[in-house]
C-alpha cells in the first residue's frame, strides 16, 4: 500500500509542478489583462507507452489442489476414488507491490475511444497452505469371508505453495473522452508466470473385525493389523505460465499535450492456478 500512496503523491506533485512550469503568461489587451489560450490538446488517438507502480492482493483456493497426487499414491485400489473427493487444503492470500510498463494504440471517433494494450508487471507474490484430513473408512472389498476391514485413521496430508513473479494482460480497451479526462474499461487475456510446488502424503492403519460366532462354530481369528505408508508424492514447476482472464476500470488524465497520468484497478483470474488477483496502480505515460 505504501508503494501506491507514494506513487499517487508523486503524480500529484508532478501535476502541480507541471501546472506551474507551463502556465502561460497573460497578455494586456485594450480592455485589460486577458489570459493566453491553453496549449493545444493532442487528443487520445495514436500510440502510447508508460510506466507504473502498484499494490496487489492475491487469493488462492488450494482446496483440492493435491487430490491428483494423493489419488496417484493409492491408484488401482478402493481408495483412489475416495481421496479424489477430499477437500484437503484451505484458502490463502497474500499482498505485495509491483512495477512495470504498458504500451498500446487507441483510435478515436468523436468521443469514443477503442484500442488495444499490453500491460506487464513484475511482482513477488508468495502464498501457500498446508493441512491434513483423517477419516474412518469401513470397506470389505478385499476382506476374506467373515472379516470386516476398518481403516482408521485414514489420513491424507498435503501442502502447496505459489510464487508469482510476472503478471501480464493483453487487453481490448474502450473509453469515453471528457476533454482531458478518459475513463475506460478493459477486458482481455491474463498470463501469470509462477513457481508452484505441491506435495501429498497418504497413510492408514487397517484393523480386522471378524464376525461373531456361536457354539459349536469356532471363533474367527482376526487378521493382524496392517499399516500403509506414509507415502509421499511431490511435484514442482518453476517458471511455468498459467492463463486466465483480466478485466478492470481506469482513468487517464492528460496533463500536457502528449503526457498523461493514470489510475486503474485490474482483476486477473488465473483459472489454471485458482488464483484471483486484484491490483491498484498509478502510472504516467506518453502519447505519440
Amino acid at each position: 500500500m505504501r508503494c501506491l500512496l507514494v506513487a499517487l503523491g508523486l503524480i500529484a506533485s508532478t501535476c502541480g509542478t507541471l501546472a506551474q512550469e507551463f502556465e502561460l503568461p497573460t497578455l494586456r489587451g485594450s480592455e485589460g489583462w486577458t489570459p493566453a489560450p491553453p496549449p493545444a490538446f493532442a487528443g487520445w488517438g495514436g500510440f502510447y507507452v508508460g510506466g507504473q507502480v502498484g499494490y496487489t492482493n492475491a487469493g488462492a483456493d488450494f482446496k483440492n489442489s493435491v487430490n491428483d497426487l494423493s489419488s496417484f499414491i493409492v491408484r488401482n485400489t478402493i481408495f483412489e476414488s475416495i481421496v479424489s473427493t477430499f477437500t484437503t487444503l484451505p484458502k490463502a492470500s497474500t499482498n505485495g507491490g509491483s512495477y512495470g510498463w504498458f504500451a498500446g494504440y487507441s483510435s478515436q471517433w468523436e468521443g469514443v475511444i477503442l484500442g488495444v494494450e499490453v500491460n506487464y508487471n513484475r511482482t513477488a507474490l508468495n502464498t501457500g497452505a498446508a493441512d491434513s484430513v483423517s477419516v474412518r473408512i469401513a470397506n470389505d472389498a478385499t476382506a476374506p469371508t467373515g472379516h470386516h476391514f476398518i481403516y482408521d485413521p485414514f489420513t491424507v496430508s498435503g501442502n502447496a505453495a505459489i510464487h508469482i513473479t510476472d503478471l501480464a494482460s493483453f487487453r481490448a480497451r474502450a473509453g469515453w473522452t471528457a476533454g482531458q479526462f478518459l475513463p475506460y474499461a478493459f477486458l482481455g487475456l491474463a498470463v501469470a508466470r509462477a513457481d508452484v510446488t505441491r506435495s501429498a502424503t497418504v497413510s492408514y492403519l487397517r484393523t480386522d473385525v471378524p464376525d461373531a460366532t456361536t457354539f459349536p462354530n469356532p471363533p474367527i481369528t482376526p487378521l493382524p493389523p496392517s499399516t500403509f505408508g506414509p507415502v509421499t508424492q511431490t511435484e514442482g514447476k518453476k517458471g511455468s505460465f498459467y492463463y486466465g482472464y483480466a478485466l478492470g476500470l481506469g482513468l487517464d488524465i492528460c496533463v500536457m499535450p502528449n503526457v498523461f497520468v493514470r489510475g486503474e484497478w485490474e482483476m486477473d483470474n488465473i483459472q489454471s492456478l485458482r488464483v484471483n488477483i486484484n491490483s491498484a496502480r498509478a502510472a504516467i505515460g506518453m502519447k505519440f
